[in-house]
Order: C-alpha cells, then structure tokens, then sequence
C-alpha cells in the first residue's frame, strides 16, 4: 500500500502573477541594456561618418590650394563647407594657414576643419609643403 498525495489542480496551471513580474523586470533589464547599446552604436556611427566628410573637406580645400601658382598662396583665412551626412546638413568650419619655410621657395600649408556633435568639439587638420615650380 503506497500512499498517494494529491496536488491541486491550479498548481500544475501556468504561471503565478509573481513568476510573470519577475520574468517582465528580467526581459526589460535585457532590452534597456540592448537599447544602450544601440544608442552608442549610432553616436560613435555618427561621429565616425563626420570624421570622415571632415577629412574629404580638409583634402578638398588643400588640393584647390595647392593648385595655385606659388606667389597667389596668401596667408590663408576661415570660411564654412555644409556637408549632407545621414540626410542632414552639417556646419564645418575651415581654417588655412600659408607660412613660409627656408628660403622663400617653400610653404607650409595647414588646413583645419573643425565641427561640434552633441556638444563636443571635433577638428581634423592636414599639412602640407609647397615649393615653388619652374617657372613660377
């Protein structure tokens, strides 16, 4: 003879209001901390994606100097470049700079680019050496 307990039947149904809370709080600690991780993942996309439009408008401007006869390379100046990244019209600031090197025959260009996302200034800057052709 073995005796048999008898369970009732609500225990062997589903979930407890308790189980389901604390499986809700467990699955939305886990989205909130994919969803930060998201948001990074776009900010540092951003930032990456408008380093490299900075870079373009840095080489822009350098090559379009560079061009130049030797005597037109003033001392240089600030002006703007807009750029579309992402669909949005971005603000870069361009400072050129000409200082001569040795004996005259020779300049040292610098171009900077700088720009501000969510609050923090960014800047790139490029030089460059330009002598004086045959010729010129």
């Amino acid at each position: 003879m073995t005796a048999t307990v008898k369970t009732s039947p609500s225990n062997d149904l589903g979930f407890t209001l308790v189980e389901m809370l604390m499986a809700m709080l467990v699955l939305t600690v886990g989205l909130l901390g994919l969803l930060q991780s998201v948001n990074l993942a776009y900010r540092h996309n951003l930032r990456d994606r408008l380093n490299r439009e900075a870079v373009l408008v840095a080489e822009e401007q350098m090559h379009g100097w560079q061009k130049l006869s030797f005597g037109s390379i003033s001392g240089g100046g600030t002006s703007t470049a807009s750029k579309l990244v992402g669909g949005t019209p971005w603000s870069y600031t361009v400072s050129k700079e000409a200082s001569p090197l040795g004996g005259g025959d020779t300049k040292r260009l610098s171009v900077s680019v700088t720009w501000k996302v969510r609050g923090e200034n960014l800047r790139h800057e490029i030089y460059a050496l330009r002598t004086r052709r045959a010729g010129e």
